[in-house]
């Protein structure tokens, strides 16, 4: 079987070092019918389901590789577009499923927010199969002074590869959020490409993860700055059990043009076992000498000292390093803003946790 390269760093460093992209047995995408979403909207949004390709407009756009990108293009079973019109606001739920009759789920999401107008749109991954893939690209085109938050969890069981390609163009004054719960999949790919063309535009993402087994969790990002004043903000925070293996790529591009811009990146990870292997590549790129740029990334484990203090109090050791591990990805769980949601996404780590060797 073939092998696929994943989230490619834009810049590559050292070969030797084995850490510029994510390499995985090809898994070949079938060609099955269209599948129905469930949705559920709120508000003065429009959501519409086609078929065939909607996302002809990428420019040079490669999302985390090439191959699964153009199979998420040309064998789509469901695109669905969610459309506001200028100043409206309002919310769309889309749940996506996969199953022994569904193995393989291509997809796409394309999201256009107009003029001042606010969305947020939930994604919920589910479902398990063997041999199972998510592969969804999705499209945000946010034009000036719109605000689009997506929070996104993800359920898929432990035979599923989970894909996801992200494009954003933002225009003036515009705000675009992810929020992100990685609790499932045997493996996790995500890619974020994000054009902050528009001046003071922004762009964020939070990201938590509780990594088990033999789990691979592969994040990428790659803002390019060229608005005056545009800002980025970007955090990735979990924790790494078994023998799973977490690898972080990071890249701000500060270009030409993007004066008093300014971008940070974090990358957070707790290593609850010594078979595990996290990797963090924050990369900041400059053109332009009037921006601050700023990059920060940690990977150890549980400091002594907190643990023996709660330890102290009675908590046994796995207890204790449950307290210290929540600790870290409960502000990426309240911002989902659902209390039932971030119940199951707080049941799901701790379950996680738990039940590591």
């Amino acid at each position: 079987m073939s092998k696929e390269l994943y989230n490619e760093l834009p810049r590559p460093t050292f070969r030797w070092m084995k850490v510029n992209h994510l390499e995985l047995e090809r898994q070949e995408a079938p060609y099955l019918p269209s599948v129905d979403i469930e949705n559920r909207t709120v508000g003065d949004v429009t959501v519409s389901f086609y078929q065939g390709n909607g996302l002809d407009d990428l420019g040079d756009f490669a999302g985390a590789s090439g191959e699964s990108l153009r199979d998420a293009l040309n064998h789509s079973m469901n695109g669905c577009s969610v459309t506001v019109p200028e100043g409206a606001k309002g919310s769309v739920r889309l749940t996506y499923n996969v199953s022994e009759a569904v193995p393989y789920l291509a997809a796409q999401l394309k999201i256009e927010a107009a003029a001042n107008s606010e969305v947020e749109v939930y994604l919920l991954f589910e479902g398990d199969a063997k041999n199972g893939a998510v592969n969804i690209a999705e499209y945000i085109e946010a034009a000036k002074g719109a605000k689009v938050t997506v929070k996104k969890v993800q359920f898929n069981g432990e035979h599923v590869r989970h894909i996801e390609h992200r494009y954003v163009r933002s225009g003036e004054n515009s705000d675009v959020r992810y929020v992100n719960a990685e609790l499932g999949s045997r493996a996790v790919i995500l890619y974020y490409k994000t054009d902050l063309d528009g001046a003071e535009s922004k762009f964020g993402s939070r990201a938590m993860y509780i990594g088990h087994d033999e789990q691979v969790l592969d994040f990428s990002y790659w803002v390019a700055q060229k608005g005056e004043k545009s800002h980025a903000d970007i955090l990735a925070t979990g924790a790494l059990t078994d023998r799973s293996k977490k690898n972080f790529r990071g890249t701000i591009d500060f270009l030409r043009g993007c004066k008093k811009a300014v971008g940070s990146e974090t990358d957070e990870c707790l290593l609850l076992s010594p078979r595990v292997h996290a990797v963090s590549l924050p990369l900041l790129l400059c053109k332009e000498d009037d921006m601050e740029g700023n990059h920060a990334s940690s990977a150890g484990q549980i400091d002594k000292d907190k643990l023996y203090y709660l330890m102290s109090r009675g908590f046994s050791e796995k207890g204790a390093q449950l307290i210290i591990v929540e600790s870290n990805i409960r502000p990426v769980i309240d911002a989902l803003g659902d209390a039932a949601l971030a119940k199951r996404v707080l049941e799901a780590a701790r379950k996680k946790m738990r039940a590591r060797e």
